[in-house]
């Protein structure tokens, strides 16, 4: 398995924690009113700023243990010669984007983008037919989520099976 699908499923792990947490929050017993719209909006934008920061720590620690698994595996086979200039050939190529992965990144986002206009129009939907605010604001967080997770499982998917014009 590749580095970037190996990355990718490191950021789909802690997209889904993310949701796994909003969905405690929201449905424990510290949750705001469904009314409280202001106070749930807040909530959610708190907790897309942890997510954003959750993916940049994770994406971080991979990349340095990425380095580290390498250097030891290349040590380990050749020895202290010419190991750490291996090393750093393996980290730079598994890094550098070809035009493959733009082709890979583009149709999952268009993969991922359904999904989350999908869940606009469903909020949309819930306004119209008179639901709470509150549900229409978690359509929005949850269908964001999901466009992300489903978007990280095509790139894996696309990476690994291959791209079909």
């Amino acid at each position: 398995m590749s580095f970037k699908s190996k990355s990718n499923i490191v950021s789909i792990i802690a997209g889904i924690a993310l949701v796994v947490a909003y969905i405690i929050y929201a449905t424990g017993a510290n949750a705001p009113a469904p009314e409280d719209i202001k106070a749930w909006a807040v909530a959610i934008l708190i907790f897309v700023g942890i997510g954003i920061g959750v993916q940049i720590v994770v994406h971080i620690v991979f990349h340095i243990a990425l380095a580290i698994g390498v250097a030891i595996k290349e040590e380990l086979k050749h020895g202290n010669e010419d190991s750490g200039k291996t090393a750093e050939r393996i980290i730079e190529s598994e890094m550098t984007e070809d035009e493959y992965t733009k082709i890979i990144d583009l149709k999952a986002s268009r993969i991922g983008s359904v999904f989350a206009g999908t869940g606009v129009c469903a909020a949309l939907i819930a306004l119209a037919v008179g639901a709470e605010t509150v549900v229409a604001l978690h359509l929005l967080f949850g269908s964001s989520a999901f466009a992300s997770v489903v978007n990280g499982f095509a790139r894996i998917i696309m990476s690994e099976r291959g791209v079909k014009r």
